[in-house]
């Protein structure tokens, strides 16, 4: 029989001395992972993130120092170059400081700074994005100030649109007939000078541009213009190739009235029309005033002849009524004397008064109308310049019907023909009074 103790009379129990050991070293692994974590977890200085630019200047991985020193330093730089603005076919420099555009180095600083990681963590998982930020500095602009400078600066490359040139001979006598005759056109000897396009550049959008060259630190911009076209191109100019109508009337030397029409004469001179243009002789030649060149002279008013600066100038619209009428163009409007007077063609004549009549005709072509006059001591012609093809004006002057005071009346028909078939009849009827 063996002796057994009871379990309350039995020692401890051996030590297990490997056990021990495993303990300790994992609490002391476990230790390990808590710090490291726990270092991971802990706040770090801000950098920019990896694969970041500015202004086309790599700051990735900067610290906010090294920030500073490079928005003050090589961007700062950038920003105040000078951009060279093109408009149309000008240009102009433009100086982004004195134009009001400044760079916003703390703006600047926040934007770059504004993704930067607060831990390790963060910055480890941030380096293992493959993303690329490429930033452009903020810049502020004092509008009013930008405005002001552009407007200045731009102002030389605005230019008015040059129409083409006209230049046809100095007209000379070729149609004086009084009473029935017919006219065609004839080529004439016409010089053009080229045309040009005008261009106006706006101020706020050379501003919108400017901004967007100082923002992504360009030194060159360009703005659109809006392009102006001439009033008269030069291939319409070149349409100008022939003499389509012209008439000369007489009147004596040196007579004051020959001032007023010669003075006339040289304001509508070079009067251009383009095809559907009415061309009004007051409008065109304005009123008649001693500060405009014009002097007294007879004229008539209500039937009775009296000084009025300006008299005279009747001859020279029954001059260029004459050029419109064998001309064949529309006559919009006129008025015939209301008493006779033997130096013009009898009812194919036109009063003038800038209150209350007017000559009027348009040009019903499809070519621009050249207006020339020519003046001598005793002569005014009268010519235009165009394109009819081959148009044929007849005028016949019908005869004189005697009336109860001693007048006349008279009819004169106009007639023509293009190409040999009749377009158009107008009949000019006057009244003239017979004389006291």
């Amino acid at each position: 029989m063996s002796d057994v103790l009871p379990f309350s009379q039995q020692g401890p129990a051996p030590r297990r001395p490997g056990l021990i050991v495993a303990g300790v070293l994992g609490l002391l692994l476990l230790l390990v992972a808590v710090a490291a974590a726990a270092n991971w977890m802990l706040p770090i200085p801000a950098e920019v993130a990896p694969r970041t630019t500015v202004g086309g200047i790599d700051v990735g991985g900067m610290t906010r120092p090294e920030v500073r020193e490079v928005i003050s330093g090589p961007l700062a730089e950038k920003a105040a170059a000078t951009i060279t603005l093109t408009a149309g076919d000008g240009q102009i420099d433009v100086d982004p400081g004195e134009a009001g555009f400044a760079l916003d180095a703390r703006a600047t600083e926040r934007a770059l700074l504004a993704t930067a990681p607060d831990t390790l963590l963060g910055r480890w998982r941030q380096g293992r994005e493959d993303t690329r930020r490429d930033l452009d500095p903020v810049v502020t602009v004092d509008e009013e100030k930008a405005t002001a400078y552009l407007t200045e600066r731009l102002a030389p490359l605005d230019r008015e649109a040059k129409d083409a040139t006209v230049t046809a001979p100095v007209p000379r006598p070729v149609m004086t007939t009084q009473g029935t005759a017919s006219w065609s056109p004839r080529p004439a000897d016409v010089e053009v000078g080229e045309a040009r396009t005008g261009q106006e550049v706006d101020p706020a959008r050379a501003l919108t541009a400017v901004r967007a060259a100082v923002n992504g630190l360009r030194t060159r911009a360009e703005v659109e213009v809006r392009v102006t076209q001439p009033t008269l191109s030069t291939d319409e100019a070149r349409e100008v190739d022939q003499l389509i109508g012209t008439f000369t009337t007489a009147h004596p030397c040196c007579q004051p009235r020959v001032t007023n029409i010669h003075r006339m004469a040289e304001i509508v001179d070079g009067t251009v029309l383009m095809p559907g243009d009415e061309f009004s002789l007051n409008r065109t030649a304005g009123r008649r005033t001693a500060e405009r060149g014009f002097v007294p002279a007879p004229a008539i008013v209500e039937g009775e002849s009296e000084d009025q600066v300006g008299g005279g100038v009747s001859q020279f619209s029954t001059t260029l009524y004459n050029a419109t009428w064998f001309a064949g163009i529309d006559l919009v409007t006129h008025a015939p004397h209301s008493q006779y007077f033997s130096r013009y063609p009898p009812g194919r004549e036109a009063t003038l008064d800038y209150d209350s009549i007017d000559q009027k005709f348009r040009n019903d072509t499809d070519a621009p109308i050249l207006v020339r006059t020519a003046t001598t001591g005793t002569t005014v012609t009268v010519a235009l310049y165009g394109h009819t093809g081959d148009r044929t004006v007849v005028s016949t002057t019908g005869p004189r019907m005697p009336t109860a005071d001693g007048g006349f009346s008279i009819v004169v028909t106009r007639v023509v023909r293009d190409g040999g078939e009749q377009v158009s009849t107008k009949e000019a009827r006057a009244v003239y009074k017979g004389r006291s």
